[in-house]
């Protein structure tokens, strides 16, 4: 089988370039599936404005999971989540992406 060339796009090859266009960027850890909002600025910190997302992995922030994170990168609010790993096929590697939609942590209800 031949094997398939991911294609990232110019706006989301780096963690600068994600910075200019405000991309928004998620980390979805492969063992617990929890997401987390990414602020970019501090990735910049972290590993510099030239440096990229792409197949870039992390440490898992949820205390007691010992995964590993993958990034996805959407344009805007409202706009298809793509995945920063090209290595694999993470969404179907890793447990089901979990966040506060998913676990029903809303505002409580009013009286």
């Amino acid at each position: 089988m031949p094997q398939i060339i991911s294609l990232i796009p110019r706006w989301a090859s780096t963690w600068g370039a994600l910075q200019r266009t405000n991309a928004q960027v998620r980390s979805q850890c492969r063992c617990c599936g929890m997401q987390h909002r990414v602020d970019v600025s501090v990735q910049i910190l972290r590993f510099g404005a030239c440096s990229s997302p792409v197949n870039l992995q992390d440490r898992c922030m949820v205390v007691g999971c010992h995964g590993s994170v993958f990034y996805l990168v959407a344009r805007t609010y409202g706009r298809q989540w793509i995945t920063m790993d090209t290595r694999s096929a993470p969404l179907e590697a890793s447990a089901p992406a979990v966040n506060a939609v998913s676990l029903n942590l809303g505002p409580p209800a009013k009286r």
